[in-house]
């Protein structure tokens, strides 16, 4: 990719906004106000995610403010062979915003880790226990969030 096309993605990324347009169509919205057709905006994104330009996009649920108010973060021993299949068990629930495998690094015991959003501290111990239930892995440690320091979309600057 030349200099000119980087600079030109990196203009366009900067007109699409941090927070999407809660709508039907936020594509053609966004298109609304950028003068740009929704449909080029969609392809225009397909492309550089094709290209490695970037990632993804997803949405960022704000779980405090839909009242989600209690995180914990659970660590799972699993079985090398049994790592896809579990990780993929746990990321099927609706309330698991995070799944992934770690390194355990020779010192830790626990290589799956899963964020689990709840309305209650109870909420998320029932969520734990039927995880647990459902993939039959017993071996876990819960922690609790206290509070969030920050979270915040990736944002494009200057260079």
């Amino acid at each position: 990719m030349h200099r000119d096309e980087r600079e030109d993605d990196r203009s366009f990324l900067k007109n699409i906004p941090d927070d999407f347009p809660l709508s039907v169509e936020p594509y053609m919205e966004i298109g609304r106000r950028c003068s740009i057709d929704g449909d080029d905006i969609i392809a225009r994104l397909k492309k550089m995610m094709e290209e490695g330009t970037i990632r993804r996009i997803a949405a960022v649920l704000y779980h405090r403010n839909v009242s989600y108010t209690h995180n914990a973060m659970v660590v799972w021993r699993v079985e090398k062979e049994d790592i896809e299949k579990t990780g993929n068990i746990m990321a099927s629930f609706p309330e698991v915003s995070h799944c992934y495998e770690r390194d355990t690094g020779d010192y830790w015991e626990y290589n799956l880790y899963t964020m689990i959003h709840g309305k209650s501290r109870d909420d998320c111990l029932d969520i734990v226990r039927r995880i647990s239930d459902e993939t039959g892995k017993r071996d876990f440690k819960i922690f609790f969030s206290k509070r969030e320091f920050k979270k915040t979309s990736i944002r494009v600057v200057n260079e």
